[in-house]
């Protein structure tokens, strides 16, 4: 049974824009934030009891959760599952086959109704196919750039294709990146082994987001001994265009290096992101997971998903949304402010989203959370999703 939403939410803890947290209630009216002030009253109240209230996470990166993906389930449940952690946007990631792409993202624009009936999405993510390389996927995954196939993809998708991964090396990458830019898809650079030119181009084209950085790039080889070689890294360290995603577990990204890409960009240019798969989210112990992945082990949140049949080789992760925002207190130290800067004000602002903060005229997507940062409550334009409200 849907909820009615909420017009007041009242004594909580509230992290403000300027990264203090106040005592304070919020009024909301037709989903958004209307007001901010102490001591509100209306018609249905809920009560935050002293949690934290702060903007819900955005998850940019995530190919599933549980036993559920875009290829294993349908969207409302993978929705669910997204909100028992504290997502209040996230963008399905997509990694496969041209043509499986096509499948899956008319197949669910169908079951929901162009997404009306899963508002926590906020539309496609594309991985493949335009990569240099493929990381975990397959070769079967990649595809030449091709205006045909670009066309054939924007269609299937609908207009809800919001992120697009691609290697700034591949022709015509910089065309289609100025094309996709141009239409309002945030392009990614990602699997690449492109240069810094090859890059910058790229940048220069309309690419404002980076796949995450440090996984899947090179180290470069040191071809003048005794001389430190510039990467693309580096470049990506200091190109302030760019949005940089983390995968914030400290095992597929050191956590000495979560903090150099941190003092670089500064914490409005990292965007702390799953990168989740199956597994994600479920506790520790081995697991039989779909398609085709078998056996699985998972010891904790922050080692990822790892196959018990391969010698417990790291597979995927096991993060969820609110896993990045604990890590991001808990495992690399930053404040409850820059926690959330980097799992829902940068997301939101690199996507245009209405979101990602606690102020006048923003969606009211929230989530409270008690003081050690266990989720209480999931709202989404003032309706509750998960949570207390039960």
């Amino acid at each position: 049974m849907k909820q009615d939403p909420f017009d007041i939410i009242a004594n909580g803890r509230v992290l403000l824009p300027d990264g203090e947290t106040a005592a304070v209630d919020l009024r909301i009216q037709q989903g958004l934030i209307v007001e901010i002030a102490p001591r509100l009253k209306g018609k249905k109240t809920l009560d935050a009891a002293g949690d934290y209230v702060l903007p819900g996470f955005v998850d940019l990166h995530c190919h599933g959760m549980g036993f559920c993906s875009l290829e294993k389930g349908s969207l409302a449940e993978w929705a669910a599952l997204e909100a028992q952690q504290g997502a209040t946007r996230f963008f399905p990631t997509l990694f496969g086959p041209p043509e499986n792409l096509i499948e899956l993202m008319q197949q669910h624009l169908r079951e929901t109704d162009q997404l009306k009936a899963t508002p926590q999405v906020g539309g496609f993510r594309l991985e493949s196919p335009y990569l240099a390389q493929t990381g975990a996927g397959r070769g079967e995954d990649l595809a030449p750039i091709l205006p045909e196939l670009t066309d054939r993809l924007l269609i299937a998708g609908g207009g809800h294709i919001r992120i697009w991964d691609l290697s700034p090396e591949l022709p015509g990458a910089v065309e289609t990146i100025a094309r996709l830019s141009g239409q309002g898809v945030v392009c990614s650079l990602a699997h690449t082994r492109a240069t810094i030119e090859q890059a910058r181009a790229a940048v220069d084209a309309g690419l404002r987001l980076v796949t995450h950085l440090f996984d899947t790039f090179a180290v470069p080889e040191m071809i003048d001994p005794g001389v430190y070689p510039a990467g693309l890294v580096d470049y990506l360290l200091v190109e302030d265009r760019v949005t940089c995603e983390i995968i914030a577990d400290g095992t597929h990204v050191h956590p000495l290096l979560v903090e150099k890409a941190l003092r670089c960009k500064g914490p409005k240019g990292v965007a702390f992101v799953t990168d989740s798969n199956y597994g994600a989210g479920l506790p520790p112990g081995d697991y039989r997971l779909p398609a085709g992945w078998g056996e699985a082990r998972i010891r904790d949140r922050n080692n990822g998903v790892r196959l018990i049949a391969r010698g417990l080789v790291l597979a995927g992760s096991a993060l969820t949304p609110l896993n990045c925002f604990q890590n991001a207190v808990q495992l690399f130290g930053k404040s409850l402010a820059v926690a959330s800067r980097l799992c829902s004000a940068n997301p939101a602002r690199l996507l245009g989203l209405n979101a990602g903060e606690v102020a006048l005229g923003r969606n009211a997507d929230l989530v409270m959370l008690d003081a050690d940062l266990n989720l209480k409550t999931t709202i989404v334009a003032g309706r509750g999703v998960f949570g207390v409200y039960e």
